[in-house]
């Protein structure tokens, strides 16, 4: 019998989603650099039934993870693509990872659109829209995960003037000018403990926040921006819309009803820290975040060896660093058990 193999990679949002209404869709549109080295690879296998229901064995880097599997049973069993499948065969799921959970890179998103994937291919799926169908089963498992599909950019959420952008997949992002297509993402590891509040919740806090309109309206100001700005190869837009993105997400979580503050003292001080020298070298350098106190830098390969020389002067203020750059989605294949 075949094993699927499916590896994809995890992604950063430019311009962030934040808040959601139905099954896992945005309120307002987001753009993602996709990654390269940072991706979760899953071995799926079908195994003969013993008994009725969903059977699934998950294993994370070789150890039974029983929490995400009854995550994943739940998810399973609202998706009608999946039925046939598990009313044919128990499944067998091995997933790792090559990056460390708590890193500032959404773990959810790799593992979802890898598994989402490798369970479409079990089902038999093969039509030439699979990264769209597989893109909206992701989306329902976690939200980012939708855009992990597509690189080296993202649109996922319905906007005005792109084709096909729409809210339950992802779309790929055409026509990016040279100084774009070969980005570093460099992510520097302030605190490496799990974060106090999960994404999910943030999300929910969103429903009731005072400000919640204003933002998904600058938001979608924001992906239009940013959609000329990857056309046009405008350092200082890309670096001014993605910068304050970064901090329009820690101002929602700061300033909702129940308000938390995900930022660390070292986030600040490298933050500033990094405009200062930007400021003194005119490089085209910038920051965004995740939901979490992690600072990723963005910046051209071209410029990577000066970009090294201030990663350099800060690595003291981290708790490590992980390198990656822009990647260009995943890949699925089936290999005969031996």
């Amino acid at each position: 019998m075949s094993k699927i193999i499916a590896k994809y990679p995890s992604n950063i949002a430019l311009v962030k989603y934040w808040g959601k209404y139905g099954y896992q869709l945005p309120c307002n549109p987001s753009i993602s650099l996709t990654l390269k080295n940072a991706s979760t690879t899953v071995e799926l296998e079908k195994k003969a039934k013993t008994k009725e229901g969903i059977e699934l064995d998950y294993f994370f880097e070789g150890i039974a993870n029983e929490s995400f599997k009854n995550r994943m049973v739940d998810y399973i069993g609202k998706q009608p693509e999946f039925e046939q499948l598990f009313k044919e065969f128990a499944i067998l799921i091995n997933s790792e990872n090559t990056f460390p959970h708590s890193a500032g890179i959404a773990s959810s998103a790799s593992a979802f659109a890898a598994i989402s994937g490798a369970l479409l291919k079990a089902s038999g799926y093969n039509q030439p829209d699979f990264n769209e169908v597989a893109s909206n089963l992701a989306r329902k498992g976690s939200g980012s995960a939708c855009r992990s599909y597509f690189g080296p950019y993202a649109l996922w959420g319905e906007l005005d003037g792109v084709a096909r952008s729409n809210n339950e997949y992802a779309v790929p992002l055409e026509d990016i000018h040279t100084n774009f297509q070969s980005m570093c993402d460099t992510i520097l590891i302030v605190e490496d403990q799990p974060k106090k509040v999960s994404s999910s919740v943030g999300h929910g806090l969103m429903k009731d926040h005072p400000y919640a309109a204003a933002r998904f309206v600058d938001a979608k100001k924001h992906c239009n921006e940013m959609l000329s700005t990857l056309k046009s190869g405008d350092f200082n837009q890309f670096i001014s819309i993605t910068e304050r993105e970064a901090l329009s997400l820690h101002a929602m979580m700061m300033t909702s009803g129940d308000y938390y503050l995900l930022m660390k003292s070292g986030t600040i001080q490298i933050i500033e820290q990094l405009i200062e020298y930007r400021k003194e070298t005119d490089l085209p350098i910038c920051f965004t975040l995740d939901a979490g106190p992690n600072v990723h830098l963005l910046y051209p390969k071209s410029i990577e060896e000066k970009a090294n020389e201030f990663i350099k002067a800060i690595q003291d203020q981290t708790k490590s660093i992980l390198y990656d750059e822009a990647g260009f989605g995943g890949e699925i294949r089936s290999e005969c058990n031996k």
